[in-house]
Formats: C-alpha cells, structure tokens, sequence
C-alpha cells in the first residue's frame, strides 16, 4: 500500500510522463514517417535520412559524457531538459513547413531534433533521482519504460488521422489528410503536451557530491573506464559484442518503417497496426523473458534472443508470406523487449555494485555509438544495389530483374547485412565467461 502511495505522487507521475512523451517522437519521427517521406514521397535515396541520423548520434556520443558530467553538478537539470526537449519540438514542427524542395532544411532540422532528443537523457535520468531513492527509483525506472511502450503506441494511434484523414477503417469527415508531414505538428505538440507534468510538478533536489569534475575529467573517466574493464574478465567482449548486437536493433528499428511499406506493401493504417502489434509485443516479451531470467542463465538467454533475432530477419528475408509476416513482427517485438531486458543484468554480474555506475555509462556511450555505424552499412547496402549503381545494373542484367523487384531486393539484402552483425557479435559474445553467481558480482 506504501508503494502505491509513493507511485501515484504527482511528481512520480510527472517524471514517468515524460518516458512517454519522449517515445512518440521516437516512434512517428525516427522509425515511421520521416525516412519514408524522404523516400517514398520526396524519391530520395536512404542516404538523405541514414548520413543525418548518424551525424547526429555521432554528436550526441560526443558530447554526452560533457551532458552527462553537467547533469550530475547542476541543480539546473529541469531547465536543460525543457530547452533540449522544446528544441526538438520546434526542429520536428518546423519540418512540417519546410517546402520540399528545400531538402536541406528537412535534413538540418532533423539532425537538430534528433541530437536535442539525445541531449536531453541524461538530465532526464538524473532527474529519477528527484523523485525517488534506492530500490524505490527501480520500480520508478521501469514505469517509465513500460509508460514508454504505450506512449508510442498511443503516439501513433493519434497521429494516423493527420497522415491519412481517416481512423483505421473510419473516414474522418471533418480533418484532411496531409499525407506523412501531417505527422511532424501533432507529434511536435504531443511530446510537448506529455513532457509538461515533469516541468510542472517535479521539484529538483539539489544533490550532495564529494566533489566536482570537469568536463575534460569526464572524458578522461571514459578511457579509464576502457581501461578498467581489463580487471573483470569478460566486459570489454560483452561491450564489443553488445555493440554489434545494439548496431543491428537500432538499425531495424529505424528502417522497419520504410521495409514494412516498400518491401511488405502495407499502407499507413496496416503499418500503424503492424507496429502497434510488435510494441504490445515488446511489452509482454520484456516481462515474460524478465521473469524468466530470475532462474536461467543469463548468457545463455541473450544467446537464444540473439539467435532469435537472426533466424527471424533471416525468415523477413526469406518469405512473402503476410500472415508470417505477421507473426514475425510479434516476435521481433518479443525479441526486442528480451535483449533490452536481459544485456543489463548481465553487464550488472559482471562488475561490482560500487563501480556499476561508471560501467553503466560506458554501456549507454555504446549503445549511442552503435547507432552510428548500422544505418550507414543499410544505405550503403541499399545504395549499392540502385538501378544506376554498377552493381545494380549487374545484377539487373545479369540476372534479369527488373528496377521495381531490384529495389525491393535492395533492402532484403540490407537487411541480411544486420543477420552478419548479429552473428558477428554472436561469435565474439560466446567466449564471454558466464557470472560465476547469481546476483551482483561482489567487489
């Protein structure tokens, strides 16, 4: 009963409000309407949504030890996050005004948005600490995940009328459809809208440090960190081998979109369905493989979901089957929820309690880090095997394809490029020695 109490505080609520406002920009931004506007509508190549996005990971991983030096000293977190945070909504909203032959601005306000977003987590995080303490901020922590998932969901479902004039199968009489654009604004205002009660009604602490550090401490704590990890057998292969796995995640999530629509041939409302169905998905997936990892072997878990992940993009690859299409979505959405659920833990095992925060940071600098590399290989891949590409033209002639089934292959083989990540990462995790305990590793 204590817990409820302390759970349905305004400011827990506020503060978990925010994990759900920021996760619709996530999903309509990143994963479904931008690059398929780029794409579809504007017949540009990948490349055009691929080179900013990685652009702006690359600053976000730059700066983030900076951010993230700055949000552990200053009593002003509140007011960076609402500056980063009001800075993507402008950047997404004035997307939505940008003629379409002023490409260039589409791109500069997207790397804009896109690295405000980034920026911003670490004050987000921090901010945890504002509202709850000890085990408390765990429970806290995975309400905001788990308000997360439904905020993309909801996100989505509020969205689909400005894109399509219409509610799934219920024309709208009263609103037109503006196409894929129409999805900047209202996402633009609903991120706002849902980050508000943070700023509102959660009070910062001030937080009582033994000392302070500069930024250039900070970013010497990151190759000291590297260099740390020699003291706990197995940590830099589970970060290597985790930075490929993360690479080919990031990837999907960022292209499931555009294949689900060019590849598949769903419309906006069976595209809205199909992820809708993938993200309940990773929800039942994150709680049934976290309930499960209480009793097995972590190693062994993330080796099953990664091989999960391979055999399932293999069959993305392999079939045209829509009703295992169908499927096959759920279970990526298992899949996702399980590998986010188990790689934590794992790391957690592998390291003292003292030193997980440290530890914790260099996890998340790589997970940003491999959102670099991914996209780049998928439009390189997709790049190479256009019809005015040498390659391409090869293949065509040699094997007699036409432009229409040429393109479509284009990503399939994309897409194969993630099955040779994961295996990558596979190969290398393998020899990582399992957690000789259950629990934390004791310092």
């Amino acid at each position: 009963m204590v817990q409820e109490t302390k759970v349905l505080r305004k400011d827990v609520i506020g503060w978990a409000l925010y994990d759900f406002a920021n996760t619709i920009y996530s999903m309509n931004i990143v994963s479904l309407y931008l690059k398929r506007y780029l794409v579809e509508d504007l017949k540009y190549d990948d490349r055009y949504f691929d080179i900013p996005f990685s652009l702006s990971m690359l600053a976000a991983a730059i700066v983030l030890p900076a951010l993230g030096a700055l949000s552990d000293y200053s009593v002003r977190k509140k007011i960076f996050l609402f500056l980063f945070t009001l800075n993507c909504c402008l950047a997404v909203g004035l997307m939505a005004l940008v003629p379409p032959t002023f490409i260039l601005a589409v791109i500069l306000l997207f790397i804009i948005a896109n690295f405000s977003y980034e920026a911003g987590q670490p004050f987000y995080n921090a901010l945890l600490y504002s509202v709850a303490e000890g085990p408390q901020a765990r429970f806290i922590s995975g309400i905001g995940v788990s308000l997360g998932y439904v905020g993309s969901i909801v996100g989505m479902i509020l969205v689909l009328p400005f894109v399509t004039g219409s509610f799934f199968s219920f024309d709208l009489t009263f609103l037109k459809g503006w196409g894929k654009p129409g999805a900047f604004i209202p996402t633009a205002v609903l991120f706002m809208l849902f980050a508000l009660p943070l700023f509102l009604w959660v009070k910062e602490s001030r937080m009582h440090l033994s000392r302070k550090i500069s930024f250039f401490e900070a970013y010497r704590d990151i190759w000291k960190s590297l260099r740390d990890t020699r003291k706990y057998p197995g940590v830099l292969r589970f970060l290597i081998a985790d930075y490929f796995f993360e690479d080919a995640v990031t990837t999907v999530i960022l292209n499931i979109g555009l294949y689900g629509s060019v590849v598949l041939g769903l419309a906006d409302r069976e595209l809205t369905l199909f992820l809708v169905i993938s993200t309940i998905s990773a929800v039942v997936g994150s709680f049934v493989i976290g309930k499960a990892a209480v009793n097995f072997p972590l190693k062994k878990m993330i080796q099953i979901i990664v091989t999960g992940w391979v055999v399932t993009l293999a069959l993305f690859v392999l079939t045209d089957n829509m009703v295992v299409v169908w499927v096959l979505g759920s279970l990526v959405g298992i899949l996702l929820g399980g590998l986010w659920t188990t790689t934590r833990p794992m790391l957690a095992e592998m390291v003292p309690r003292a030193e997980l925060g440290r530890f914790f940071g260099l996890f998340s600098l790589s997970g940003r880090a491999a959102a670099v590399l991914g996209p780049l290989i998928w439009t390189t891949v997709v790049y190479m095997f256009r019809t005015d590409s040498w390659p391409g033209r090869l293949a065509s002639e040699f094997f007699m394809i036409d432009s229409s089934t040429l393109h479509k292959l284009s990503y399939k083989l994309a897409v194969v490029s993630l099955v040779v990540m994961l295996l990558l990462g596979l190969y290398i995790f393998r020899k990582i020695p399992a957690p000789v305990r259950k629990g934390f590793h004791e310092s």
